[in-house]
């Protein structure tokens, strides 16, 4: 039960609405007659109704108190709040729309009721009273409801407790959420668990990414993170589980891949504003995994009608998410004939868990790494959430709009630091999470949650974001990449099958070569004497005259054709036509004078992808 709730609950506590924090409590309004007398009364053994002062009171059913009056954020969806005692006598908290009372689903609200637990007498106009019952208490105290965890104003809310002061009462009322459990100590988990992330940047990485969870909601980025690849058993999964531990039990923290793009929309609402584990990505659809991806960037899920013909609330979400597979994001969906696109591969950054022992650097005197991972886990599952709660505490009690400031010049100085000059936009998004995790890490670490040294996140931060930058080739963008690999490979296959020779000056082609099928253009080979000298080395170099509807349905399929010209122009790939144009006018053997796209040698030397 949270600590709104709790107050709620307490009669004796209770502030009533336009109240301040010093007035005394107000005595409960409670439904009386003309007369003057209580008609109904909530007792501690249940409700009573006497219709006037010459009848008997009789019970109509078990304990049942009317605490708050709530509504949603907006104002919208009134509901009596009410706190009732089942058969075994186990308080519960239940929710009543307004709306229902009234409706001629009225029924329904007593059936929940006793599904719930309460007694209920036989009395034939029980329904009847018990309904007038409900509508009473409108003096109750006021709050709101919250639908998912995550940051209210100043707040914290979650499940059981809120964190910090909202400036009214806050009930959280979700659906599905993160478990967040607690068990140990700070210290036990930092010396069980911290510790080791010191001289292991990808520890230190996956536990501050766990810590940047609550600091989405000020950085102004959408949800998204890093996915952690590499061989089965190296400890990338241990490093995850540890990023668990921040918050709750890693075997109930962490979810699995194993789920629907659906079930993958409850999960990431369930942790908003806090990290999302989810572990071996090779138990998903590929299908599943490329929605799930774009998912993150979108903080929405999809439009749902209800029953009435009106639309249901949307799902909505930001957090940070930390995966973790044999395989990239990139190869995975590849591996299962799934388009990649670059912004999957912004969204869930890869970064290789293939360190100098298994996942680690630094054994810290364990004999190999599947030793330290026991010890890690071990701990983790005897200490665990103490440090995400201490966490929440203290960025509660920050001033919020001079964290946005500090966070906003760690991001500047992280890129100052590790981006290199001219990168593009995809570089320097990518960066923002890093930086993100790095700030998460050192706040904490000076809160004196982690137990490291200063810089220890900043540094594991800066060396994985350059590893990420080596690994994909640079800092440039990824659809230039792509499109420089697509027609790379299309020649590579097709060069010689789909491109009739072409040897002689004149518009002739060769008749002793084979039959070219489904052609696409044609090939010309010269031989380029090194020296300048006939007897000196040689080597021959192929330009290739592709046709215009060829080009733009076969080489650059799927891809944008305009973007694609453009880049293959700067590159000195195509020879441009005139006006700078990416076709040009070529006499072509039995076509006469076509526009064609002419693909030089330099196709094959611009070198790798750092050149784009």
């Amino acid at each position: 039960m949270s600590d709104d709730l709790a107050v709620l609950m307490d009669p004796a506590a209770i502030v009533p609405l336009g109240s301040t924090a010093n007035d005394k409590p107000k005595a409960k309004t409670k439904s009386k007659s003309a007369a003057g007398f209580e008609r109904f009364r909530s007792k501690t053994d249940g409700v009573w109704y006497r219709p006037d002062e010459d009848t008997e009171p009789r019970k109509l059913c078990g304990p049942l108190q009317i605490v708050a009056q709530v509504r949603h954020l907006d104002g919208s969806g009134w509901a009596v709040l009410v706190q009732l005692a089942d058969l075994d006598g186990t308080s519960k908290a239940h929710l009543i729309p307004r709306a229902k009372l009234l409706s001629d689903q009225s029924t329904k609200v007593l059936e929940e009721l006793a599904e719930k637990g309460l007694w209920f007498s036989y009395a034939a106009d029980l329904k009847k009273l018990m309904l007038q019952y409900l509508q009473t208490g409108i003096d109750a105290p006021r709050a709101r409801l919250v639908p998912r965890t995550g940051w209210q104003g100043p707040a914290f809310v979650l499940p059981e407790r809120v964190i910090g002061d909202g400036g009214e009462l806050l009930v959280y009322h979700g659906g599905a959420c993160a478990e967040l459990v607690s068990a140990g100590t700070l210290e036990g988990w930092q010396d069980g668990v911290g510790r080791f992330a010191v001289g292991n940047p990808l520890l230190a990485l996956t536990l501050s990414a766990a810590l940047a969870g609550p600091l989405m909601a000020f950085f102004g980025m959408d949800s998204g993170g890093f996915h952690l690849a590499g061989p089965s058993k190296n400890g990338k999964s241990v490093a995850c589980r540890a990023a668990a531990s921040v918050f709750g039990a890693p075997p109930r923290y962490e979810k699995s891949w194993q789920t629907t793009a659906s079930g993958a929309e409850a999960q990431l609402e369930a942790h908003n504003d806090l990290p999302l584990i989810l572990d071996e990505i090779g138990r998903a659809k590929a299908s599943d995994v490329a929605a799930v991806v774009y998912m993150l960037s979108q903080g929405q899920g999809k439009s749902r009608s209800r029953a009435d013909g009106g639309l249901r609330a949307m799902t909505r979400w930001r957090c940070f998410v930390l995966s973790n597979g044999e395989h990239s994001v990139a190869d995975y969906l590849k591996m299962h004939g799934v388009p990649v696109n670059a912004g999957q591969l912004a969204r869930l950054l890869h970064v290789s868990a293939e360190r100098s022992h298994g996942a680690f650097d630094d054994l810290h005197g364990f004999a190999d790494h599947p030793a330290l991972c026991s010890a890690i886990a071990k701990a983790a599952d005897q200490h665990h959430g103490v440090v995400g709660l201490a966490w929440l505490e203290q960025l509660a009690g920050l001033d919020h709009d001079l964290l946005r400031q500090q966070l906003a010049k760690a991001q500047s100085a992280f890129a100052a630091s590790f981006v290199p000059s001219g990168a593009s936009g995809q570089a320097r998004h990518a960066a923002n999470y890093f930086a993100l995790a790095a700030f998460a890490g050192e706040t904490a670490t000076a809160a004196g949650l982690t137990g490291w040294p200063a810089q220890t996140a900043w540094q594991a931060a800066g060396l994985l974001y350059t590893a990420w930058l080596k690994q994909r080739g640079g800092a440039g963008n990824e659809e230039d990449r792509q499109i420089l690999r697509q027609v790379r490979l299309f020649f590579e296959q097709h060069g010689e099958a789909r491109f009739t020779r072409w040897d002689r000056e004149d518009a002739v082609i060769d008749e002793h070569g084979p039959k070219t099928l489904a052609r696409c253009g044609f090939r010309k080979t010269e031989l380029i004497c090194e020296s300048g000298k006939a007897s000196g080395s040689q080597h021959s170099e192929t330009t290739y005259y592709v046709l215009p509807n060829s080009w733009a349905s076969e080489v650059l399929k799927g891809l944008d054709l305009k973007r694609a010209n453009r880049l293959l122009l700067a590159l000195g790939v195509l020879l441009p036509g005139n006006g700078n144009k990416a076709s040009k006018t070529e006499r072509l053997p039995g076509m006469g004078s076509p526009r064609v796209y002419v693909v030089l040698p330099t196709l094959w030397q611009t070198g790798g992808d750092d050149d784009i």
